[in-house]
């Protein structure tokens, strides 16, 4: 059995005595920092493969505080991009600040192994223990949406990126392709024929 494999049935043995794990490394840890910088940063400690367990019911509480906290700063990274409009180039920060984004990408594999532990567990759990099944999806969906938000925010700072070969290509569009194509949008949306003057 891989060791992945290992891990995630582990999990889901401990799911099915209403256990759930948790990112070792960031418990107790206050992941927003204030410096001397003019914004404040996304410091999250370092997560390997180790995590803890805890009740379900704090460990599912746990998961959602931490998807809300990466929600506010996903918030903060928009209202920061909008004011300076320029691309978010992680090479242009400390090492600090891109290690800790990169620790982003593991925590996305962790929540990913929850899920799959979750799943694992539900298989073996009886019908007649509902109160543990449901405990368990809500678990599922807390680590679901914790790895929905960093790649939210992930996808949002790639997108401020420009394209070099796609900004300096002329758009080839005529006038009229544009006309036709609000016209058939019109159409399609079964409102009345657009004019154009």
């Amino acid at each position: 059995m891989s060791s992945k494999k290992s891990k995630i049935s582990s999990m889901a043995a401990a799911l099915a005595v209403a256990l759930a794990p948790v990112p070792a490394s960031s418990i107790g840890h206050n992941d927003l920092s204030i410096s001397q910088h003019r914004s404040s940063t996304l410091s999250l400690q370092t997560v390997r493969d180790s995590v803890a367990f805890l009740p379900i019911d704090e460990a599912t509480q746990y998961m959602l505080n931490l998807a809300d906290r990466m929600k506010m700063h996903r918030a903060n990274l928009r209202i920061e991009w909008e004011e300076k409009q320029t691309e978010i180039i992680l090479s242009n920060h400390s090492k600090e600040t891109q290690e800790n984004f990169e620790s982003l990408y593991r925590h996305i594999a962790i929540c990913e192994s929850f899920v799959d532990a979750a799943r694992l567990a539900l298989k073996n759990i009886s019908d007649k223990d509902a109160d543990l099944k449901s405990e368990i999806v809500a678990f599922a969906r807390s680590a679901a949406s914790l790895r929905y938000t960093i790649e939210d925010m992930l996808a949002f700072m790639k997108s401020t990126l420009i394209n070099p070969e796609v900004s300096k290509k002329p758009i080839d569009v005529t006038a009229e392709q544009v006309h036709t194509l609000i016209r058939s949008e019109h159409k399609r949306l079964g409102l009345d024929e657009p004019k154009f003057h």
